[in-house]
């Protein structure tokens, strides 16, 4: 906080040394370098929700498996000992035929294939638990990649920001740059608007080291023709494709009008906004689950789901935008929360 801080003052001084087109032009290019830096922030964020679901996956079926398996070792031991006491059994049988070794004979012959029933159940079901085990492991493996991705994207883009700022920094020059940093530099040039934007990404994150600058604003006319060339994330159409297959596949299993299993009555969407505290009610779709879709604020948000709460960042450059919420409620423990610009789905199919 400390260095966003500094970098605010000695930006908001460089914007009273630089003058037309160069400080326009600057302005520009970093105000831009920033919002792909919040937006890869923003899809590093979705892909380590991703990763924590991916994991909890795997590890309920890492007991599922291991329970199954010791099942089955069960049930081989007491296969071993069905046909030791069916052994025995014949033997007894041959030796001094009988009605009671006769009765033994059967009731053995159906304790040992009843063992053996018990046994072939078991395998195929380690055979389907090690199955599904082995997809989420690689959804888990492909999670780690995409997390690894951006991070490596996020550093690179950061690295970026930070030459763009010592850049202007050197233009201005070492008298200035000090004189700037001091917060003594006044100029009768028109300076154009800034704004430091509150911190974004995960606590465990870096936070940008630059203040972020207004981009200058457009004509009204021109305002559509803005938003239509408002640059997405490739990261974020891959997930929010991935996510509406994942949703699709899901549905598409209910059969008629069975919707699944639901779970709440009332589900609802609360947090706070400029104007005070929206409430909004989600749409059951099946299966537990659960989508709304509402505007929101940019900056670090909180968004409270009946008890459980959910942290995201939104990009300051979606300020008002209608964002698309799903709550996966299969695992009450701990539901997932997707979330994504409702523009983005205009692009899937591009």
């Amino acid at each position: 906080m400390a260095v966003n801080r500094s970098c605010s003052l000695l930006l908001a001084g460089l914007l009273g040394i630089f003058a037309g087109n160069a400080l326009a032009q600057s302005a520009s290019s970093l105000s831009a370098e920033q919002s792909k830096l919040a937006r890869m922030e923003q899809s590093l964020e979705n892909r380590l929700v991703d990763l924590e679901d991916a994991e909890n996956e795997v590890l309920a079926y890492d007991y599922k498996l291991k329970r199954a398996e010791e099942s089955l070792s069960e049930a081989r031991a007491k296969l071993e000992q069905s046909r030791r006491e069916l052994m025995t059994a014949e033997r007894e049988h041959k030796a001094a035929p009988s009605s009671d070794t006769e009765r033994a004979l059967h009731k053995a012959r159906h304790g040992f294939n009843m063992a053996e029933r018990g046994v072939d159940s078991r395998v195929r079901r380690v055979e389907i638990i090690q199955s599904t085990h082995d997809e989420l492991q690689a959804s888990l493996d492909k999670s780690k990649a995409a997390v690894a991705g951006n991070r490596e994207r996020l550093d690179a883009q950061q690295a970026l920001v930070e030459k763009l700022v010592s850049a202007m920094l050197v233009e201005a020059g070492p008298g200035k740059k000090a004189a700037v940093a001091a917060g003594n530099v006044k100029s009768t040039e028109p300076a154009v608007a800034i704004k430091a934007p509150a911190p974004v990404g995960k606590p465990d994150m870096p936070a940008p080291t630059v203040a972020a600058l207004e981009p200058v604003e457009a004509p009204e006319e021109a305002t559509e023709e803005v938003v239509e060339k408002r640059e997405i994330d490739p990261d974020m159409l891959d997930y929010v494709l991935g996510e509406r297959e994942r949703l699709q596949k899901l549905l598409a299993e209910l059969e008629g009008d069975d919707t699944g299993k639901h779970t709440f009555r009332h589900l609802t969407l609360t947090t706070r906004t400029d104007s005070g505290t929206m409430t909004k009610e989600f749409e059951f779709l099946g299966d537990n689950q659960y989508r709304l879709i509402a505007p929101v604020s940019g900056g670090r948000q909180t968004y409270k789901i009946n008890s459980w709460k959910f942290r995201r960042t939104i990009p300051w450059d979606d300020e008002g935008e209608r964002y698309v919420f799903i709550l996966d409620a299969r695992r009450l423990s701990r539901p997932r929360l997707v979330m994504y610009p409702e523009y983005v789905l205009s692009h899937l199919d591009q």
